[in-house]
This record gives C-alpha cells, sequence and structure tokens, in this order.
C-alpha cells in the first residue's frame, strides 16, 4: 500500500489528525526545513568563499609568473609596479638571496613575515601570497606577489550576490585569527570553540562551517550566520492548515504533497544536475515559504557559478592571448632550458594540470630538460625516454598526441602508472625533437579536446623558440670557432682575454699566456701542399688540446700560431705546460695515409699576468717577443722571460 493510501486512510478514520499534523508541521517539519536550509546555504557560501580564494591564489599566480617574465625582460622595478598598477596584488617584491629585497611595490609586510605560498604551502599570517623563481636577473631568485587578508578584502568576497546579507566571513591560522568580518571577540570566541575541528558547528547565536587548508587556500576558513528562528511563527499558515484539515483529508495531503514533496524533488533533481556540472536549472520563483527562499538562494547560487564559470572562460581565453604574446618573447631567448621550463611553466598554469614535464633530445632518445610538480610527489619522473617505448616513447616514435587514462596506455616504470595524460610532440622540420606532457588536472577533470588543441598552440610556439636558440647557438659557435682546427678563433681570444686580465686584477690572480708557431711551417706547405699543411695544423691541435685543462683557452691565432690563455697559473706551471706540449709535438712523426711522415716541431714564448703585462696587448706582445727568442734559441723550444 502507497504511503499517499495509507494517509487517505488514516485521515478518513481520524479527522484530528490534519490538525496534529499542522502543530507537527510547525513544531517539527519546519524548523528542520529552516535548520536544514540555512545549513545548505553556509555550505554554499563556504563553498564560494573557498573558490574565490583558490580562483585568487590563481590570479597571485599568474601576477609572479608574468612580474618574474617582466623582470627578466625590462626591470624588477617596473615588473613589481605593474603588478600594482593592474591591481592583481596589494604588494609585490624581487628577491635576492637571505630574502633581500631587489624590488619591491605596494605595503610591505611586517618584519619577519612569512609568505607562504598559497599553492604548496600552509599561511600563517594574513597574506594570500605566491612566490616563483626568476631567472635571468643578476641577484634575483624569487619574485613574490601578495593580497592582504583584511576585513575590507573579506567583506569584499562577502558581497557577492549569492551571499545572505547577514553571513560573516573568518580566516584563522591554528587558533589564530588572522582577519574577520565578525567583531573581534566573536571571532576569537569562535577561533577558540572550533578546536581542531572542521565542518559544522555551532558558536553562540551563530551557525559556523569551517574549512581546512587546502589547494589554493593555505589558511582555515569559517562562514558564520545567525541560527534560523525556530518559533512557531506561521500562526496563520497553522490556521490554515487546521482550516484544511477540517475540509478534508484529501484537500490536506495534495495540499502537503504539493507544498512540500514537489519542491523538494525539484531542488534535489536540480542540485544532481549542478553537481554534474549543469549549471542551467532554475527552481526560484514558483514555490513560496522556506521552500522558495530555498529555492531562490539556489538560483542564486547556480547564478554565480554561471557568472565565475564564464569568467573563468574568458581568464583562460586572457590567458591563451598571453601565451601567444609570451611565445613572442621566447622566440629572442637563448636560454634553451630556461626556455623550455618557461613552456611548461605556462602549460601547467593555462591548463590547470598537477604536473608536467619536458623531454628533448637526439632522435635516439630524449632527456628530461624541465619537469613540474612530479619530483615532490611520490611518481616516477621520465629521466630518458627512447622512441617506441612507453606512452611518451610512443608520441615520439609516431609523432602523435596522447590524451587519456596512464592505467590504458601501458606506462613504463619510470612514467607515473596512474591518473591523466596530456602529451604532444615538439615537432620541427618535419621532424620530432622532443615531448612535453602534462599530467592531472588539479579540479580532477580529463583533460579534453580543447587542452589538447591549446597544448598544440602552446607546443607550436614552443618549436619556433627552439629553433631560434639552435641557430643562435650554431651561429654564435661559427663566431667564435676556427673552421680548420675547430678550436677557438682570434675574435674569441681577443674578448676571453680581456675577460681574463680584467678577472685577475679583480681577484688579485695570476694569468699566464703561451704562444705557439710551428717551425718551418712554410717549407711543409711549400714542399707538400696545402692540404697536408692543413692536416698538420689540425693535428698539432689535438695533440695541444690533450694537455690543456678544461678552463684554459686555446685559440687559433692565424697561420700556424696558436695562443693558449692559462688562467690561476704561475710562470712555474706556464713553463711545465709549454715543455710538455713541445714533447708532445715532437714525440712521434706526422702522419698522412699515402703520404710521408713529417717531423714537426714548435716553438713556444710565453709571459704572465701581471709580471710581463698589465693589458691584454702588452701581455701578448711580451709573449711574442719571448716567442722569436726561442726561434733564436734554435727551434723546438720554449722561453719564459724575465721580470
Amino acid at each position: 500500500m502507497s504511503l499517499r493510501a495509507r494517509l487517505w486512510l488514516v485521515l478518513g478514520a481520524v479527522t484530528l489528525i490534519p490538525v496534529l499534523g499542522a502543530i507537527v508541521l510547525l513544531t517539527v517539519v519546519t524548523p528542520r526545513v529552516r535548520a536544514d536550509q540555512a545549513v545548505s546555504i553556509l555550505a554554499t557560501n563556504r563553498a564560494v568563499v573557498v573558490a574565490q580564494l583558490r580562483s585568487n591564489c590563481t590570479l597571485v599566480g599568474l601576477a609572479a609568473r608574468g612580474a618574474a617574465f617582466e623582470a627578466g625582460a625590462d626591470s624588477p622595478r617596473r615588473a613589481v609596479a605593474s603588478v600594482l598598477t593592474q591591481k592583481y596584488a596589494d604588494y609585490a617584491a624581487v628577491l635576492g638571496s637571505g630574502g633581500a629585497v631587489v624590488a619591491q611595490a605596494g605595503t610591505p609586510p611586517p618584519a619577519g613575515a612569512d609568505l607562504v605560498s598559497c599553492s604548496r604551502g600552509t599561511a600563517t599570517g594574513p597574506w594570500l601570497a605566491e612566490r616563483v623563481p626568476v631567472r635571468g636577473v643578476p641577484g634575483a631568485t624569487e619574485v613574490v606577489t601578495a593580497i592582504r587578508l583584511s576585513p575590507a578584502y573579506l567583506g569584499g568576497l562577502r558581497s557577492q550576490d549569492s551571499f545572505e546579507p547577514d553571513v560573516e566571513i573568518a580566516v584563522l591560522a591554528g587558533r589564530r585569527v588572522l582577519a574577520a568580518t565578525l567583531d573581534p571577540a566573536t571571532a576569537r570566541q569562535l577561533a577558540s570553540a572550533r578546536g581542531d575541528r572542521t565542518g559544522r558547528l555551532s558558536v553562540g547565536r551563530w551557525l559556523v562551517d569551517v574549512a581546512g587548508p587546502s589547494t589554493g587556500v593555505p589558511f582555515i576558513v569559517a562562514v558564520a550566520q545567525p541560527r534560523p528562528h525556530t518559533g512557531l511563527s506561521g500562526g496563520l499558515f497553522a490556521i490554515g492548515l487546521a482550516l484544511s484539515g477540517l475540509a478534508g483529508a484529501g484537500v490536506l495531503v495534495t495540499v502537503i504533497a504539493r507544498a512540500l514533496t514537489r519542491p523538494l524533488d525539484e531542488l534535489t533533481e536540480a542540485a544532481q544536475l549542478v553537481a554534474t556540472g549543469d549549471l542551467g536549472p532554475r527552481v526560484g520563483g514558483a514555490h513560496s515559504g522556506a521552500v522558495g527562499r530555498l529555492a531562490e538562494a539556489f538560483d542564486k547560487m547556480t547564478t554565480q557559478l554561471r557568472r565565475d564559470r564564464g569568467a573563468v572562460e574568458q581568464s583562460r581565453g586572457d590567458l591563451r592571448d598571453s601565451l601567444e604574446r609570451i611565445g613572442d618573447t621566447l622566440k629572442s631567448t637563448h636560454d634553451m632550458d630556461g626556455l623550455l621550463q618557461t613552456v611548461l611553466d605556462a602549460a601547467v598554469v593555462t591548463l590547470q594540470a598537477r604536473a608536467g614535464v619536458v623531454l628533448s633530445g637526439a632522435p635516439d632518445q630524449v632527456r628530461l630538460v624541465a619537469q613540474h610538480g612530479l619530483g615532490e610527489s611520490a611518481s616516477p619522473t621520465p629521466v630518458v625516454v627512447r622512441p617506441g617505448v612507453g606512452v611518451l616513447g610512443t608520441v615520439l616514435s609516431t609523432g602523435r598526441g596522447v590524451t587519456g587514462r596512464l592505467a590504458d596506455l601501458a606506462p613504463t616504470d619510470t612514467e607515473p602508472a596512474d591518473g591523466d595524460i596530456l602529451a604532444v610532440p615538439l615537432r620541427s622540420g618535419g621532424a620530432v625533437h622532443g615531448v612535453i606532457a602534462l599530467y592531472n588536472r588539479i579540479d580532477g577533470r580529463p583533460f579534453s579536446a580543447i587542452d589538447a588543441d591549446a597544448m598544440r598552440t602552446l607546443a607550436g610556439q614552443a618549436v619556433i623558440a627552439i629553433d631560434n636558440v639552435l641557430l643562435h647557438q650554431e651561429a654564435e659557435r661559427l663566431s667564435t670557432t676556427d673552421g680548420l682546427t675547430g678550436v677557438w678563433n682570434f675574435r674569441y681570444l681577443s674578448m676571453s682575454l680581456a675577460r681574463e686580465i680584467e678577472r685577475s686584477s679583480r681577484f688579485h690572480r695570476t694569468l699566464a699566456v703561451l704562444m705557439l708557431d710551428l717551425d718551418h711551417f712554410k717549407a711543409v706547405n711549400d714542399t707538400y701542399g696545402h692540404a697536408r699543411g692543413d692536416s698538420v695544423l689540425r693535428e698539432i691541435a689535438q695533440r695541444v688540446q690533450e694537455h690543456v685543462r678544461e678552463v684554459d683557452i686555446f685559440a687559433r691565432y692565424g697561420g700556424e700560431e696558436f695562443v693558449v690563455v692559462l688562467p690561476e697559473t704561475t710562470v712555474e706551471g706556464a713553463t711545465q705546460l709549454a715543455d710538455r706540449i713541445c714533447q708532445a709535438v715532437r714525440r712521434e712523426p706526422f702522419t698522412e695515409p699515402g703520404e710521408e711522415p713529417l717531423k714537426v716541431t714548435v716553438s713556444i714564448g710565453g709571459a704572465a699576468f701581471p709580471l710581463h703585462g698589465s693589458s691584454a696587448a702588452t701581455l701578448m706582445r711580451a709573449a711574442d717577443k719571448a716567442l722569436y727568442v726561442a726561434k733564436e734559441q734554435g727551434r723546438d723550444c720554449f722561453h719564459m722571460p724575465e721580470a
């Protein structure tokens, strides 16, 4: 027998039941509905506050990254000033080692205040802050941006349409009040009564919902509203129910079913749709009383959520435009690893991923050049990947992107085994030179086709920048390298010697120079031809390189002359090296397939800074004079002038 049939039987048998039902409705059901409504509204307001704080954490982080870019491209002072001009934060600073302030704007926090990154830590002070590393700025290590949590700031959060007018907000750290719209005494009472609990609790006349720290919200958030009135305020409604009971049980059942069951079912169905991401349902306007107020609050909540989602989508569009502008900036960047790390950080922020990697290198294998987030978790990090091996190896070998669950894609032991992945190739000139991959969205949703398109756009910008870096590196190498021997050329020698002399002078360190000249080299060219002479020069360069250090500068001075610059080397050290070079050259003949072996010797002249010269020109002249002395002494020897 259905519930409605049973009600008909009871009401038909007992005429007083409608009156009793009205009393029960006003004393039990209605207060509970109001209480449930208050709890629902309170939970909704708490969720909106947490979401707004998390969104502001993301915006503060974007402002910090933007300031880091601008500090490297322009100046730290203009970078922090731009953050405040655009009202992204209340305070911005570029910091050096030990927390020294390089540049700042806005009202600084009190001395000793710890501006903890809202996305990674737990705050102890009234600041919503983010820290990001900065590269390319001398003396600077990171950028910090922060918003002060003041009662006015919290009041701004409370001014949203979805909030009831009597809702109050408090932000806590442990049992300490950081900021609140409540009066100070009530805020302290709330912090003391909360203890270590989260969730719903009662403090005096207030009903409170407490949320603990979470990603993007590094402190405790409490939202409070007055307890709902539970007295018998529905007198007229009680009279109406009593009269309807006297008029007939059928009318009473119909009124109750339509007044309670149907609106609540509509609210439940609408809430379930909202939980799946559909923010379209509206339930207000057709109901009155407590359920009508709840429906109106529900509609306000969904309206605000639609606005927030639209703002987020607009923000993503703006961020995509910003990334395109960042791509234009990256085209002029020549630091490969820093460039790829910048690309990865931008991708993580744009697509709200928890972690990501960039791998690049030779066609037979690629190596890890940038990572974000994986090093902070227990998930394995792919350091080296070969084509066709694992998920990233498949992207590398096929040149096609991958989107999906890792558990369905057969990852290797060096790749995360579970979660979502979005990976696209870094393709240039028809060949795949690397892979960029993101793991797991922060909000738990899988990566979409729209995310994949944005990722491919970013990868295209990255490839253009990578090609520019490679071209720049090759051009720089060709401009400073001798094409015949592969050692440094005269241009690089001139720049390096001046730099080393300046360094030695500043730090009061020694420096030596050796000038090498092949003995009777003209006879080699005249007798055996210039091709054989070029072969001799190449082998001379190889033999000398076996005896110089990595810090030494070995360059071709011109023709058959070479120069070795020896930082932090004394006269005795330079003399020993000159002796080893002479022995290495004369040790065995210079051979060439099908050609007669040649005995080649070298004469060497040396000079030391500041003993024999205080500038590059005077030092080279001293070494050149010493070389002529070695020639006059019979060649195949070395000479170091006296002081």
